[in-house]
């Protein structure tokens, strides 16, 4: 028996380096990229991101007032913003990643809108907000790490984002060759172990008598000269009956049809288009590309939520989106955030 199996190591090392390689290049890279940038921004002066973001919100319908006069007031200030004629509040925190937005802190930025009648606040951080922080953002939008990244990256000059891209390649690539690393070691451990597992051949036996024993059994006597009796036919075993037919086995939901256009704004736009025309909605839009903002006319009901996420399922790459549900004016109802279709 051979003391290494090489189809063994091959199949661990071509099974555990390739999907490494494919998880590495594909998702982790993208991560890696956000992870890159937000470190970027962290290290600008406060008034540098400050003008980086509201740079960045013109393209989503903003307007400072008076920039200059409201980043004089400092950090702790919020800016004000205008869209659509009403006024918005703009809070923008600073940190690195171990930074992380208090819920105290989105509270404060959600009563101050409500004492200057705002229309709503955005809370930006270089950071990340805590668990609790989402259920204090009443009429909040909160950006932090993915969201941020898509906020500003356009907003970056090219060598910049170059950079940017070049340094997550380098990293991924760093981590795809200590993959490849481990699943030679463990193809290497396969190699040796299975063989060991595996258990020993049989050795084949000839079964044509030889010599004196094929004449006994011709003359139908055994090698000692004794005669030898025919041993009666085995009894062949009863038949078994055939085990019944299982049940068969339900049939599986059929997959939601896709109606997807393959353009992403295209179909975000369908999706407000009909996410609008539910029953009970005002109006829906996209504060980000993965936050669906839906406003309502009534107090969203169980039939409301399954309603909206049968549209959202349509679409594979937008079923995973945050929905925010904001409740009717003058409802005791808070803010309800929720996912369709987990990631």
């Amino acid at each position: 028996m051979s003391s290494f199996s090489l189809w063994a190591a091959a199949a661990v090392a071509l099974t555990v380096g390739l999907g490494s390689t494919a998880y590495l290049w594909s998702y982790r890279r993208h991560r890696t990229e956000v992870a890159t940038g937000i470190a970027g921004l962290a290290k600008m002066r406060w008034r540098e991101f400050a003008r980086l973001i509201v740079e960045a919100l013109r393209e989503r319908g903003f307007e400072a007032e008076s920039v200059e006069e409201s980043l004089a007031r400092g950090t702790q200030a919020e800016l004000r913003l205008v869209r659509a004629g009403k006024p918005w509040l703009l809070s923008c925190k600073l940190g690195d990643g171990d930074y992380k937005v208090p819920a105290a802190t989105v509270a404060e930025l959600a009563d101050a809108v409500r004492f200057h009648g705002a229309a709503g606040g955005l809370l930006v951080t270089t950071g990340r907000f805590d668990t609790h922080s989402e259920r204090v953002a009443d009429g909040l939008d909160l950006y932090s790490g993915e969201s941020l990244w898509e906020l500003v990256e356009p907003q970056l000059p090219a060598s910049t984002r170059h950079e940017i891209i070049a340094a997550a390649q380098k990293r991924s690539i760093q981590t795809i060759v200590g993959a490849w690393g481990a699943a030679i070691a463990l193809a290497l451990i396969a190699g040796f172990a299975v063989p060991a597992l595996l258990p020993a051949p049989t050795p084949a036996t000839d079964g044509a008598p030889r010599g004196d024993e094929a004449a006994a059994n011709d003359s139908g006597k055994d090698p000692a000269g004794d005669d030898t009796t025919a041993a009666p036919a085995a009894t062949p075993p009863a038949a078994v009956p055939a085990p019944p037919t299982p049940a068969s086995a339900p049939q599986a939901a059929a997959p939601v049809p896709s109606a997807s256009s393959g353009d992403a704004d295209a179909d975000r736009a369908e999706v407000i288009r009909t996410v609008g025309a539910l029953s009970g909605t005002e109006r829906a839009a996209w504060s980000t590309a993965s936050n669906l903002l839906i406003y309502r006319h009534t107090d969203a009901q169980k039939p409301d939520v399954d309603a909206i996420c049968q549209v959202l399922e349509r679409y594979p790459e937008l079923r995973s989106s945050r929905v925010q549900l904001q409740p009717p004016p003058g409802s005791d109802s808070r803010v309800r955030f929720f996912q369709c279709k987990a990631y």
